[in-house]
């Protein structure tokens, strides 16, 4: 919800002085008394002030934790090669479809102190994505990545210490939301930090994996809330589908399953229900992912039983195809 200058104005001062009478409020501003306790009701209409004494909801519909990076992917023979430069990575990815769908999200994410930095933020501010939380190195540059014919072949990049950093900086942010989009190279790093915090209190853990050969699932997928996987291919979904069915059953509130291609499943409460693929609506079963899980997530998150939440994210992920 949007503020008015005035509004933010009153805000502001709210934060910094909770104990502040409407009086002198109103002084301060230069205004009357009355429409300062106007512009006070207001801000509590729109959930900026959860009641009197100037309790403040600061809490936001969705972070995202990833990475953000520039990319160089080639792909083709060599005398037929096709070269792209662009800027992805999960936090960029899932952070502009949650915009275009009109929540409220926020990135943790690092970024470096160069101009590509400066470009990400632009780019991520036009598309009204909240950068607050999002670090900024100030001793190294922003994260490039090449890939060839999909492969990463080179990469410079942030250690997982210097995320683990940024995240334990805004752990307040990370706990406080509705929902928490996760990496999938950060699962079990959320999964740690998760441990021995009131259960009640947590957001919905939603992260996504892809699975190209045969393996266990690690435990500690079992604290997410929404789990989305993706297959090389058919022959290896049913495998797959037996190990999503106990993890449904043992309390991932919701799963999907597919290959991107031909078959989808999606599990609750240990009951695995198919939703057939459509020609029209094949996506990536790796690189999609993100697009499925962000999909999936607004569905959820608009009140969507989580079929009519699929059905909205294969729209997303076939169209991020």
């Amino acid at each position: 919800m949007r503020l008015t200058s005035r509004e933010k104005e009153i805000f502001e001062v709210l934060k910094k002085e909770p104990l502040i009478s409407q009086e002198e409020l109103a002084q301060r501003l230069a205004i009357t008394r009355s429409s300062i306790a106007v512009h006070i009701s207001n801000l509590m209409k729109k959930g900026v002030i959860l009641g009197k004494g100037y309790v403040f909801n600061e809490q936001v519909s969705v972070v995202v934790i990833g990475e953000s990076y520039y990319y160089i992917k080639t792909s083709g023979a060599e005398d037929d090669c096709s070269i792209n430069i662009g800027l992805g990575g999960f936090a960029v990815d899932t952070g502009r479809i949650f915009a275009n769908f009109g929540l409220n999200v926020k990135l943790i994410t690092i970024i470096g102190n160069d101009n590509e930095g400066t470009n990400i933020l632009n780019e991520l501010q036009g598309k009204g994505i909240d950068t607050v939380n999002i670090f900024r190195h100030t001793k190294k540059r922003s994260c490039r990545k090449i890939f060839l014919n999909d492969n990463r072949i080179l990469e410079e990049n942030f250690s997982m210490q210097e995320y683990e950093k940024a995240i334990d900086a805004r752990e307040w942010v990370v706990f406080n939301c509705e929902w928490l989009a996760v990496e999938s190279k950060f699962q079990e790093l959320l999964h740690l930090k998760s441990i021995g915090k009131d259960e009640e209190k947590l957001p919905f853990f939603c992260t996504y994996r892809y699975l190209d050969l045969i393996e266990e699932m690690p435990p500690y997928l079992s604290r997410y809330a929404l789990l989305v996987l993706g297959v090389q291919d058919d022959s290896i979904l049913d495998y797959y589908s037996s190990q999503a069915q106990m993890l449904s059953s043992d309390g991932v509130q919701s799963i999907v399953l597919s290959d991107g291609n031909t078959r989808l499943l999606y599990f609750q409460q240990g009951i695995a229900y198919e939703f057939p693929l459509l020609p029209n609506q094949s996506f990536d079963s790796r690189e999609g992912l993100p697009a499925l899980l962000a999909g999936i997530v607004y569905g959820l998150s608009s009140g969507y039983s989580l079929r009519q939440a699929v059905r909205i994210a294969m729209g997303t992920a076939s169209s991020n195809d």
